[in-house]
């Protein structure tokens, strides 16, 4: 389907187009349908998938749209990292590219677009609005042996202690359940907001992707940590290893954090992905841009290897948004430099 113009994709469409794009950038949060089942995270989210083709070469995006009444849409990432992915590297085709995913923005009241881009692919290269960097996160490589050479010594000495407890792997619907209330009650703990408190329906929803797993540390009823860990799929067209593991999300009980079966879970997903073949545990960075925030802490146990969070802003319709700014009482000449509705 050669196009001179974005178009709109079916789920279907989309799905197809991603399952060809390069291994590098073909990550599970990064995925179409991902991004459909995000959708269940919050009220008024619809997904939308854009694709630009010449030749060869394809540009992909997908992206949540959010109403803002009375104006028309913003557009914004899928809970995690989302961005246009890309087969072709030419700036031409990229410019080109995006003019018309820009004109379609337009054509459709799309005001702007706040965008996360994830730190394995760097996929900021085929978003030509303005895009800053963020905060650094970690990345483990799977394919240095052993893994635990990569590990400080504070998450050497937490494994030792935390060695004996029973890991596993599940699909299973009813550790979903248990999952979702196990994730609640530490967010509550934690005095997490509740839009972090995520539903049944959400839980559900990415249940039902392949390459979707929970890693759970403890036996029976006595969940310790569990994580929700996206494993890359491989492609027809991959040769050797390579792919990425992704820590999405995850949570650990007052008797967890005690006997320090976070450091365990982590342990057991870098074993896991290494054994599917995969070369990279990401596990993301902290809740803040602080160096010493307490999670990216947490994460630099396992890795001494960083990777830079990239966000990006684009007015797309810049009447539309003008008006929308002078709503909220900013001057048209003197909008803030973050999008309104990031």
């Amino acid at each position: 389907m050669a196009v001179t113009a974005s178009v709109e994709l079916t789920p279907g469409e989309a799905m197809a187009w991603f399952q060809a794009m390069p291994c590098g950038q073909r990550l599970r949060s990064l995925s179409p349908d991902f991004g459909q089942a995000d959708t269940r995270r919050a009220p008024g989210l619809a997904c939308v998938h854009v694709g630009f083709e010449q030749g060869t070469s394809r540009w992909l995006h997908t992206l949540h749209l959010r109403e803002v009444p009375g104006f028309g849409w913003a557009a914004i990432s899928p809970y995690g990292y989302g961005g246009p992915l890309c087969n072709s590297d030419e700036p031409a085709f990229v410019e080109k590219a995006w003019s018309a995913y820009q004109a379609w923005a337009r054509n459709r009241s799309v005001l702007g677009e706040f965008c996360r881009f994830h730190p394995e692919t760097q996929q900021q290269r085929y978003f030509l609005g303005d895009v800053r960097a963020n905060r650094a996160t970690v990345s483990i490589d799977l394919q240095v042996q052993p893994l635990e050479s990569q590990f400080n010594t504070l998450a050497r000495r937490k494994l030792k202690r935390a060695a004996q407890v029973p890991v596993r792997w599940s699909r299973d619907a009813q550790d979903w359940r248990t999952f979702g209330d196990f994730y609640r009650r530490a967010m509550a703990a934690m005095g997490a907001h509740e839009r972090y408190h995520f539903g049944d329906a959400y839980f559900a929803a990415i249940a039902a992707l392949e390459g979707v797993e929970l890693c759970i540390c403890g036996e029976g009823r006595e969940w310790l940590s569990a994580g929700v860990y996206l494993f890359q799929q491989p492609g027809p067209q991959d040769a050797g290893p390579g792919g990425t593991l992704e820590y999405h999300l995850g949570a650990s009980s007052e008797a967890g954090h005690a006997t320090g079966t976070a450091y365990r879970l982590q342990h057991a997903a870098a074993l896991e992905g290494a054994a599917r073949g995969l070369a990279h545990l990401y596990l993301g960075g902290g809740t803040s841009t602080d160096d010493d925030n307490p999670l990216l802490f947490y994460k630099r146990a396992f890795s001494r290897r960083e990777r830079t969070f990239h966000v990006g802003n684009a007015v797309h319709h810049e009447v539309l948004y003008g008006a929308f700014a002078q709503s909220r009482g900013y001057h048209r000449d003197s909008a803030p430099p973050n999008l309104l509705f990031d």
